[in-house]
């Protein structure tokens, strides 16, 4: 039987960062870079905005999801290769319907989607065997409850690489979608 991978999208699957980055700008004449979000709570980076106005950016980033491009280019082929060993879900919190869109404009194949209102309820769900996120708390969440997490390096998880990764059992730290796909490819030669 195949074990099941669930997926995170914000972060993980789709560069929405970049987008709402340009938007902030835009909106609200803040200009910064990817890299200076160090945390993934960002009204903690950007103490100014309130969550509401926080929150506005990111349906705005949503409403015109063609702008959205991926995290890499060839997620849709690591994916195609992937699904061959193992069930691919995509989990996400994010509500607005574009989503899938964007998954279909982008040629994200998957056998089950997924909408978790919270984040935290991620690693409660029966049938997924591993998680792929961006954000080191549903990371810990999953290992957690005793299942494997793949947190995908980004500017606002590296303080949690740096400082608990490496000694958090369960979690796995990737750098990019190729070090997942080698990381799952891995996995799956192993006896159950």
């Amino acid at each position: 039987m195949k074990k099941a991978i669930g997926i995170d999208i914000d972060g993980t699957l789709a560069d929405t960062v970049s987008i709402w980055l340009q938007e902030l700008e835009r909106t609200y004449g803040i200009k910064a870079l990817k890299k200076d979000i160090v945390r993934h709570e960002f009204s903690e980076v950007f103490t100014s905005l309130s969550r509401k106005q926080i929150m506005d950016l990111w349906e705005q980033t949503w409403d015109d999801y063609k702008r959205i491009n991926l995290i890499d280019r060839d997620i849709p082929s690591i994916l195609d290769n992937l699904r061959e060993r193992f069930s691919i879900s995509i989990t996400t919190g994010n509500p607005n319907p574009n989503v899938r869109k964007w998954l279909s404009d982008n040629r994200i194949a998957y056998d089950r989607f997924m909408h978790f209102p919270e984040k935290s309820e991620k690693h409660r769900t029966e049938g997924i065997d591993i998680y792929i996120d961006d954000f080191h708390q549903v990371a810990k969440n999953v290992a957690g409850a005793g299942k494997t997490a793949i947190l995908l390096r980004q500017p606002w998880n590296e303080g949690f690489i740096m400082t608990k990764a490496k000694t958090t059992d369960g979690i796995v730290v990737a750098d990019n979608w190729r070090h997942i796909e080698w990381i799952l490819l891995d996995m799956a030669k192993r006896p159950a």
